[in-house]
């Protein structure tokens, strides 16, 4: 398979996406899967850090430098026409690529987003971890632990939700060595997430700062340069050691060489979970309550502040409990070494691969589809208006199909119907660059087999190809007497030029 992610990471909505697609590609990978990241907003360092896997990044228009003044907030959900404008940005340059299935990890992007994206033919992947709105996707990733399929029965069917510990998008690094058990807190890691864009991790040391108990303990905080915080903590002194870094390449070797972790109730929580790493937890959005309420209900870890709303404060002594107790910290990591046993990305990955798609899909052609062509070819009446009405032998049609699968020309499209075979649509002259400039027309042609008529799939199949490939001029080559092949690009919004030529 090939598979597109879309996805973006910024100061106000953090990394966490991107990281999570990230684990997911490198599965997919992993499995022989060709992987493709499409962005609008990253930063150099986590642009590097895709680029290290391996994997291509896809540089998009961002329309909220045109239309908004500022960029939304968290979970904030794009207006559907900022959706629509968006999606055809990410259908123009993903064409190039003929991605079989698109993951999407992006809390601007809702129904409308997904609906045109579906429109152009591609199964997609929502990956959510707050149920709050109805999509159309294929499936839908909740990688919470905890999470199951009726948190979303409200808005996407049950079968269609792939939830909980099994599909946790935790990288495998972080199951091979745990961290040990510390009788005594010494060292203790602040890390609330990629960016800390409201700078909460300088007012937490300076509550800490007034305590004598975190005296003698040593304070590793990992912080993005550009949070106000970094400044502030750099400039000041603290009666305990603070050793302030803005990256790290090794988040396990982090984990173990600490005690605790004051931590961010983000995607990096399940990774401290997968590490045994005692956690004090810190929430700083909405959608982070109810997976921060499910580890502490399991005893995986201990809220110790709320700033999920415009007011909010570190609880010192909830830390300070959590400091002295060693039986509460090695219950936590009793707690968390049941809950967790190893990464459920390859189990996603392996689902998409199975998962049997309703309507209608268009899906790059590969070679084990050579004898499906032969077959829809052979059947009474297929090639009479081709230009060369004669059914080829087998050993020809081998050395052409060959020859169109490795030409960059040509695009070869099976159309699925409720996931079966139904035909295939050929376009020749198709896009020819990474950023979806098409050059002249791309001419077109497309064949249903008999088993399939009378359900309108020739029209769809090119309405579909029509939006996936939204700034591409097309035209048909319709024979004399074509009448069926006529009234097919008539309704999928062709036009007559010539008298043989439509375009569209």
């Amino acid at each position: 398979m090939k598979i597109a992610f879309r996805c973006d990471a910024s100061e106000t909505i953090g990394t966490g996406h991107v990281m999570r697609c990230l684990t997911l590609a490198r599965a997919a990978r992993t499995l022989g899967h060709q992987v493709f990241f499409f962005v609008s907003d990253i930063d150099a360092v986590l642009e590097q850090r895709i680029a290290a896997n391996g994997i291509r990044i896809i540089k998009l228009p961002d329309h909220t430098h045109d239309v908004r003044n500022m960029p939304p907030t968290i979970e904030e959900e794009y207006e559907p026409y900022e959706q629509k404008i968006e999606a055809g940005y990410f259908l123009n340059a993903a064409a190039y690529y003929q991605p079989d299935w698109i993951v999407v990890d992006h809390y601007a992007y809702g129904d409308f987003w997904v609906s045109d994206v579906k429109r152009a033919g591609y199964p997609v992947l929502l990956i959510e971890d707050w149920p709050h709105r109805t999509v159309s996707a294929d499936l839908l990733l909740d990688p919470r632990p905890g999470a199951v399929a009726s948190d979303y029965e409200e808005y996407i069917g049950s079968e269609k939700v792939l939830s909980g510990s099994d599909f946790n998008l935790i990288r495998e690094e972080f199951f091979a060595e745990p961290c040990s058990s510390a009788r005594k807190v010494q060292r203790v890691l602040l890390n609330l997430g990629g960016y800390d864009h409201r700078g909460l991790s300088a007012d937490i040391l300076n509550q800490l700062a007034k305590e004598s108990l975190f005296r003698e303990m040593s304070f590793t905080v990992l912080l993005s340069q550009s949070s106000p915080a970094f400044t502030k903590i750099q400039s000041n002194e603290y009666p305990f050691s603070v050793h302030l870094f803005d990256r790290c390449d090794d988040m396990a070797e982090l984990y173990r060489s600490h005690d605790v972790c004051i931590g961010a109730s983000g995607g990096s929580l399940w990774e401290r979970v997968a590490m045994r790493l005692p956690t004090a937890l810190v929430i700083v959005a909405d959608n982070q309550k109810p997976q921060a309420s499910y580890a502490e209900d399991n005893g995986l870890v201990k809220v110790v502040a709320d700033y999920s709303g415009t007011a909010g404060s570190f609880d010192v002594s909830a830390f300070r409990s959590f400091v002295e107790s060693d039986e509460v910290r090695q219950s936590m990591q009793d707690h968390s070494s049941d809950l967790l046993r190893g990464s459920g990305s390859e189990r996603v990955i392996k689902a998409m691969g199975n998962t049997k798609l309703e309507g209608l899909t268009l899906r790059s052609a590969i070679m084990s589809d050579m004898r499906d062509f032969y077959g829809w070819q052979k059947q009474p009446g297929a090639r009479r208006f081709f230009r060369n009405p004669d059914l080829p032998r087998w050993t020809k049609h081998n050395s052409w199909y060959l020859g169109v699968l490795s030409d960059p020309s040509v695009s070869m499209y099976i159309v699925l119907f409720n996931g079966e075979k139904a035909g295939y649509v050929r376009v020749d002259g198709v896009v020819s660059s990474s950023v979806g400039v098409s050059l002249g027309s791309s001419e077109v042609s497309i064949l249903i087999s008999r088993n399939f008529r009378g359900r309108k799939l020739a029209v769809n199949a090119l309405k579909a190809l029509m939006s996936r490939y939204p700034e591409t001029r097309f035209c048909a080559d319709v024979a004399p007497g074509n009448f069926a092949s006529r009234r097919v690009f008539k309704r999928a919004g062709f036009r007559k030029t010539g008298t043989r030529r439509y375009e569209y």
